[in-house]
């Protein structure tokens, strides 16, 4: 199985079409054919349904397609960190955070190392610590912007920034206009609630909840921070979230920020694979880091 065998297998995965794919290729429909049958043959199984005019993925062709998007993905981190490597400090920075204040951190390191070393380009990609965990280990990116709790047992880090919690109450919500800057657990006890996705923040956020002796009521649970106040604008519940979050609102909103009280604090970590050494490039990014916030 080569790299050739894998892209004209996932443009054909892609395109759901054969005569589509060589298309994309630029090559005729017979080799394109003949190298696929080559590849089932050497794997042993079945990788398309061929149909009249589309073809179908099976369960291992599914399987395929994923480990062979990320094999090309390596592939290209590979060949930028070599080529870096002849043309000094260049190449592409593979960098994954999480929503909330994690793309306002990696645009303010953007900029300042990008006046150091302008020849960098960079990849960016969101997702939650446990998306990032997973393409860390798998080498998709080479660090990530992360929230507490980290899964300190895979990655190594270090602390950039903290902020505390808030609540975004719909306008229409009797606590929205009760002339208090916070809001305690125990008042939104009743309430419908919009918290993150990840396991362990419902877990933690439910542990605030123990003192109150009610079960809190999550209505939605989203991946992404930015659904927050478009949820709560319409009425659906009062989201939990860092208070990042609140910065991308828009004025005239009809959306009342408060802070928890007492305030609950997170941190966010700059974290990488310590089980993997950092590419020279990813390495001078780190400490560029660390002197930004004076870390030693």
């Amino acid at each position: 199985m080569d790299l050739r065998q894998i892209r004209y297998f996932l443009a054909v995965a892609e395109e759901g079409n054969i005569t589509r794919a060589s298309e994309k290729l630029h090559i005729s429909q017979p080799p394109l054919s003949r190298a696929l049958m080559d590849l089932e043959e050497e794997l042993g199984c079945t990788l398309l349904i061929r149909g009249k005019r589309n073809v179908t993925l099976t369960q291992e062709g599914i399987a395929l397609r994923r480990r062979g998007r990320q094999l090309l993905a390596l592939t290209d981190i590979a060949s930028s960190e070599v080529k870096g490597i002849k043309q000094g400090v260049s190449g592409t920075l593979y960098i994954g955070h999480v929503d909330a204040g994690g793309p306002t951190l990696v645009a303010r390191w953007i900029e300042s190392f990008k006046k150091e070393y302008p020849g960098v380009t960079y990849n960016l990609w969101c997702g939650t610590v446990d998306d990032l965990t997973d393409r860390l280990k798998a080498g998709l990116i080479d660090f990530a912007v992360t929230m507490s709790p980290t899964n300190n047992d895979l990655l190594d880090s270090v602390k950039v920034f903290s902020e505390h919690w808030v609540a975004l109450i719909p306008a229409v919500h009797p606590l929205a206009a009760n002339g208090k800057e916070t809001v305690t657990v125990g008042e939104l006890a009743d309430d419908d609630l919009i918290i993150s996705s990840r396991k362990s923040r419902e877990e933690e956020i439910r542990d605030w909840f123990e003192t109150t002796g009610k079960e809190p009521r999550f209505v939605v649970k989203t991946a992404h921070s930015s659904n927050a106040s478009r949820l709560v604008e319409r009425g659906i519940g009062v989201a939990l979230f860092p208070a990042s979050v609140a910065d991308s609102i828009p004025a005239g909103t009809n959306v009342v920020i408060k802070s928890l009280s007492p305030e609950v604090k997170l941190s966010y970590r700059l974290s990488w694979d310590k089980e993997k050494p950092l590419s020279a490039l990813a390495g001078k990014f780190v400490d560029h880091v660390r002197e930004l916030y004076e870390i030693q």
